[in-house]
């Protein structure tokens, strides 16, 4: 059964998925998370998230939360774009 995706703004993609990937113990020196999409594409498109750390942070660890934090967001999830 498949369910129904909401659509969400970029930036408050971008915001839920920062509070995601800053819970993950290694990823609290996230300084900000950007939603990278295709615009050519149609709505509900595929789209990744781009992680800025400052120098303190492990970057495998918030690869992990990258990785962890975007799967279930993409399965929740269709960007709505600005027309």
């Amino acid at each position: 059964m498949k369910v129904a995706k909401a659509l969400i703004s970029k930036a408050n993609l971008e915001r839920i998925a920062l509070q995601d990937i800053r819970s993950f113990p290694g990823s609290e020196h996230v300084v900000s998370v950007e939603v990278e999409y295709e615009a050519h594409e149609p709505q509900g498109m595929d789209w990744k998230l781009c992680v800025i750390a400052n120098d303190r942070g492990d970057l495998d660890r918030i690869q992990y939360a990258a990785k962890v934090t975007s799967d279930p967001l993409k399965r929740r999830y269709d960007l709505r774009l600005a027309s």
